[in-house]
């Protein structure tokens, strides 16, 4: 379940940490979640790292299905 959690943090160090997110693609509060699990070694997400990865390939793949996408890649990798 998630919470609402209202922090107070230097405004220079926010827009620093939101600047670098955005560069990184990926949301500050999972930035401070991912922290605060590790340090606090917080029982959750087995995989943090596939939850941080979830969608990143959304729109980037052609609509085919599976056997013309493992086809196609194959051509690729094997020029055949």
């Amino acid at each position: 379940m998630k919470t609402r959690l209202t922090l107070s943090i230097d405004s220079k160090v926010v827009a620093k940490a939101k600047k670098a997110a955005k560069k990184d693609k990926v949301a500050l509060s999972a930035i401070i979640e991912t922290y605060l699990r590790s340090k606090y070694k917080v029982a959750g997400s087995e995989t943090p790292l596939s939850d941080s990865l979830r969608g990143i390939l959304k729109g980037k793949l052609p609509d085919l299905p599976y056997k013309e996408l493992r086809d196609l890649m194959y051509s690729d990798k094997y020029g055949k």
